[in-house]
């Protein structure tokens, strides 16, 4: 059962309907943000589902009681880790990503998956931060039809804290800026779904 205070209430539920995404900044040690980001510094591959075989205390993200508030708010009680993960790391210098939606086109405008965005260390400006355009989970769009699309009226750079986490809906459009600075981004994505419809409201 999901500690109360950690619930979402109705206006930020409401703002997740409309815009398809909430973040938080969990409330953990400074010291493991800072240690994921080491071990992730050090991978000289990437372990795609395995990144939490390879770094572990990303399990101490996953069950922080914050995480299951928000997750049991939108998706229920009975919501399921899916066990496709991905580490993407954007190097110094990296261009940036196109416009695009996860997954096939095959898209479902109700909250019953979620894309978990984890940033271990601070993302700045200049980093190639997550860009997201808000309210597009109600917009099918093929990736190949949005390759020419370059900056989006209302779009949001994920630009924060360390230790951050976006929930995102499955289908909100979402790309990656390019990396000028001289130091490595990390996101870790998790993949997260409803497995039974609600009852009642959680």
């Amino acid at each position: 059962m999901a500690d109360a205070q950690y619930l979402l209430d109705d206006v930020q539920m409401v703002e997740f309907i409309v815009n398809g995404y909430h973040t938080v900044q969990l409330d953990v040690p400074d010291a493991l943000n800072a240690s994921i980001a080491e071990q992730l510094d050090a991978l000289e591959s990437n372990p795609g589902d395995a990144i939490t075989e390879a770094v572990p205390q990303l399990w101490d993200i996953l069950h922080n009681p914050q995480v299951d508030g928000i997750l049991t708010s939108l998706l229920g009680r009975e919501y399921e880790i899916q066990p496709h993960r991905h580490w993407h790391c954007r190097p110094a210098g990296t261009g940036h990503m196109q416009w695009h939606q996860d997954g096939t086109n095959n898209r479902d405008i109700r909250p019953n998956r979620l894309l978990g965005l984890y940033y271990p260390r601070e993302g700045t400006a200049d980093m190639g931060p997550t860009v997201i355009v808000p309210g597009t989970q109600f917009r099918n769009a093929p990736t190949d039809r949005m390759a020419t699309y370059t900056n989006i009226r209302g779009q949001i750079p994920l630009v924060v804290p360390a230790g951050t986490l976006a929930f995102t809906h499955y289908d909100l459009w979402h790309g990656t800026a390019a990396n000028t600075s001289g130091k490595a981004r990390h996101m870790v994505k998790f993949l997260f779904r409803r497995t039974a419809d609600n009852t009642e409201p959680t």
